[in-house]
């Protein structure tokens, strides 16, 4: 019985040192799960996927996050070629090096954009982004930045061009494609929606009333996290990000961004502990 082994996994997880090994029978039981069935687990399925092999596998398609860290990926080379052009020594006397680099922005790309790029970086790549980040940024939440992006381009074949050139919608495209800002690869709150939805599938507490109080997403996440450690992200150009730990617990990813090692913290260590309970 299905409640019966979550039952049991979930008490041994709470008795247990933190080991992603342990997580083994429970990947097992998500990838045994018909893609059909009516839950939206897509955030586990993938997890499962990538670690339920040896050590170092590397994935390069679809999934939640492969998307999330490509995109982390793109905006990273995205910088690195703006870097590769600047020469403050061609600053004119008197311009601060701050003024300087605005000025050799390249805004004009934004007046085109790929349909791909704009679907894959401009829209998905509005969920990489917490609601304060579009507050701080542009005095609108995330779904008034979705419908300003949608209204300011129209759709040609292969491309959206925009109707009509404003400091607002170019700083939005601007900070979507080259911010650093962005949230946790995943976070706690995520892991914690998707668990609920599979123990309500097997009608877990319906079963078995006397776990009610397991804190399941506490217990879980930080070994989520954990076996991630050592996996390899291979993008499109060939170039491969490998995720690791830090001593202080982060999870990392170091980027090869035209062949440039740049080091990013995806998951903290404080999204590790924090405490979450279904």
């Amino acid at each position: 019985m299905v409640a019966s082994f979550l039952k049991s996994f979930f008490s041994e997880l709470d008795q247990a040192a933190p080991d992603a090994r342990e997580l083994g029978p429970f990947f097992d039981l998500v990838l045994s799960l018909k893609q059909n069935l009516p839950i939206s687990i897509n955030l586990l399925r993938e997890l499962a996927g990538i670690t339920n092999a040896k050590e170092g596998i590397s994935f390069s398609k679809g999934g939640i996050l492969f998307s999330r860290i490509d995109r982390r990926y793109y905006r990273l080379c995205r910088l690195q070629e703006e870097l590769s052009r600047l020469d403050l020594k061609k600053a004119a006397p008197g311009v601060s090096p701050e003024d300087y680099v605005f000025s050799q922005i390249d805004f004009a790309r934004y007046r085109e954009v790929a349909e791909k790029d704009f679907t894959t970086v401009f829209s998905d790549g509005l969920g990489d982004f917490d609601e304060s980040f579009f507050k701080k940024n542009f005095f609108l939440g995330r779904d008034e930045v979705r419908t300003t992006i949608e209204e300011s381009y129209e759709k040609t074949e292969g491309l959206r061009k925009i109707k009509r050139e404003n400091p607002l919608i170019l700083s939005i495209m601007r900070a979507l494609e080259s911010s650093l800002e962005d949230s946790p690869l995943f976070t706690p709150k995520e892991i914690n929606e998707e668990l609920k939805e599979l123990l309500d599938f097997v009608n877990f507490h319906k079963l078995m009333p006397d776990s009610m109080n397991l804190p399941y997403t506490k217990l879980l996440f930080p070994l989520l996290v954990l076996s991630l450690d050592n996996v390899l992200v291979s993008h499109a150009d060939g170039m491969t990000t490998k995720l690791s730990f830090s001593a202080q617990g982060d999870l990392m990813g170091t980027f090869q961004p035209d062949g440039k090692a740049w080091t990013r913290v995806l998951i903290p260590s404080e999204h590790k502990i924090k405490k979450l309970t279904y």
